[in-house]
């Protein structure tokens, strides 16, 4: 029988798998991209009348937005200021990350603004199949 930490790891990785999203790493405008399938975790907003009030302070954990990598070997080691790119309209720039635990790189990220994403789109080939599905 499988420890505990055997099927926490294949748990993990069942809900990975379901939430997946595919994007593309780039580790700056002229590397190579990368084909990711990463998590997403936007930060909680919290409604302005209650703003004060922190009888729900438990459930609001996620205070930035940030990536979920899975850690595999065609994955590079993940950077600052790298660019998680979904598609022509959203994408993030990488910021400071946890240790990796149980394979999963968790990384703190902010969005890039439509002008700098339509900049650098336009500066690079995305006509690769890294980009197929990506951008339209």
């Amino acid at each position: 029988m499988a420890g505990w930490r055997e099927q926490k790891r294949a748990a993990l990785a069942d809900i990975h798998e379901q939430f997946e999203i595919p994007a593309v790493y780039l580790t700056h405008a002229a590397g190579t991209p990368v084909r990711v399938n990463v998590r997403l975790h936007k930060a909680q907003v919290a409604p302005k009348n209650q703003a004060d009030d922190f009888s729900n302070g438990a459930t609001m954990l996620d205070l930035t937005n940030r990536i979920i990598f899975h850690q595999t070997a065609d994955l590079p080691k993940v950077v600052n200021n790298a660019y998680v790119i979904f598609g022509n309209s959203e994408a993030y720039r990488t910021g400071p990350s946890k240790p990796e635990r149980e394979t999963y790189l968790w990384v703190e990220v902010s969005e890039v603004s439509q002008a700098d994403l339509t900049a650098l789109l336009a500066n690079i080939d995305t006509s690769g199949p890294d980009w197929e599905g990506i951008i339209s």
